[in-house]
């Protein structure tokens, strides 16, 4: 194995002191769970001379119900996430959070960190898209609150500032008569990435929706959240037409690459297949 680079390792006890530090050192990079960055760094396709680590803050770990929100800190661990009852609201946040890597993974890696990632293949993204999550980016400078989809500027590219830390994603608590689920394909059942993903979110009476969210992953330059299958859907009652129409309609406002995991056209027929199975498994949710 490579030996990893010299760099120098700071352990703030604070934000604050975070903060500064971003702020101040060259050549700085923020360590969470590390399971993107250190490969990186091992490969020098990064390669910092500072790095702070995160995991001495207490401050950043924490998962709190307030204002109408759920809140996640940023060093909260996938582990965490599937753990804590709060988050059982959030059916396919939990569902995709359950395939990232292994169990060493998910007990290391952030939900942050997979945000941050910024790959189109992230599976935490779409179910944060359909949820309409939020996140709060510090720095000494300045706080910003920003939609998840604005994080997303291209594959492996965030929006973040050289001295900006993501602190928290929040969520919105859902509605009564809401549900969401995550389905996606890979190339084998574990340790893998997404072929294509998509995640619903779905609210209704009786069988009339009256909100509809839609999200793919891996079909486009980031994870996107579509608002023409949304259109369709929000309004009308959810009968088999209905679902069949709107799904095979999903091939027409994605826009997938070939690459090594699959062909642009396959991920097309799949996000049909997999739309239509999470709309069936939100409804059955709702009427548990």
């Amino acid at each position: 194995m490579t030996p990893l680079p010299s760099f120098d390792l700071h352990r703030p006890s604070t934000l604050n002191e975070a903060l500064e530090m971003m702020s101040n050192l060259e050549e700085v990079k923020a360590l969470a769970g590390g399971t993107d960055l250190i490969p990186l760094i091992r490969e020098a396709e990064c390669t910092p001379k500072n790095l702070v680590d995160l995991n001495t803050i207490p401050e950043l770990n924490y998962i709190i119900e307030e204002n109408g929100y759920l809140n996640i800190g940023g060093t909260v661990t996938h582990s965490q996430l599937v753990q804590n009852p709060a988050t059982k609201i959030y059916p396919a946040l939990i569902d995709s959070v359950r395939w990232i890597g292994s169990p060493h993974i998910r007990n290391r890696g952030t939900l942050a960190g997979n945000v941050l990632n910024a790959s189109p293949a992230a599976d935490s993204a779409p179910p944060l898209l359909v949820h309409e999550a939020e996140v709060i980016l510090r720095s000494v400078r300045e706080e910003r609150v920003l939609p998840i989809e604005d994080i997303f500027e291209g594959p492996k590219i965030n929006c973040l500032e050289p001295d900006e830390l993501l602190t928290e994603i929040r969520i919105p608590l859902p509605t009564e008569g809401s549900s969401s689920c995550f389905k996606r394909i890979g190339r084998r059942k574990a340790f893998t990435l997404s072929v294509v993903s998509a995640a619903v979110y779905l609210q209704v009476e009786g069988r009339l929706c009256k909100e509809a969210r839609v999200a793919f992953g891996s079909v486009d330059m980031t994870p996107v959240r579509v608002v023409e299958l949304e259109e369709m859907l929000a309004d009308s009652e959810l009968d088999d037409e209905t679902i069949m129409e709107t799904c095979e309609s999903a091939k027409d406002f994605v826009n997938p690459i070939t690459d090594i995991r699959g062909t642009a056209e396959y991920r097309r027929d799949m996000c049909e297949v997999l739309m239509r199975r999470a709309l069936r498994k939100t409804m059955e949710r709702i009427g548990e």
